[in-house]
C-alpha cells in the first residue's frame, strides 16, 4: 500500500510540474517577420493586425527589432506574446 501512495504522489507531482513547463511554453515570445522600420513601426495598428493574423488570434505585440542582414531597416521581427 505504501508503495502505491508514493507512486501516486510521484505521478501527481510529474503531472503538476508538466503543468507548470506547458504555461511557461505559452507565455514565451513568438516572432514573425513584416516590412517596417522597427523603430517607428512597431506599435501601430498595422503591425497589431499583422501580428493577430501571423498567430492567428488576438495577440499582444511586445517589441521590435530590425533585422541584423538588413542595412536600410525595411525589415523587422515583430516579437508577441499568445
Amino acid at each position: 500500500m505504501r508503495k502505491f501512495k508514493r507512486a501516486a504522489v510521484l505521478g501527481a507531482s510529474v503531472l503538476a510540474f508538466s503543468g507548470f513547463g506547458i504555461g511557461a511554453a505559452q507565455a514565451a515570445e513568438h516572432s514573425f517577420e513584416t516590412q517596417g522600420n522597427a523603430s517607428t513601426d512597431c506599435i501601430t495598428k498595422e503591425t497589431q493586425k499583422a501580428a493577430d493574423e501571423a498567430a492567428g488570434h488576438h495577440v499582444k505585440v511586445t517589441h521590435c527589432e530590425r533585422m541584423p542582414q538588413d542595412p536600410g531597416n525595411t525589415s523587422m521581427l515583430v516579437f508577441y506574446q499568445a
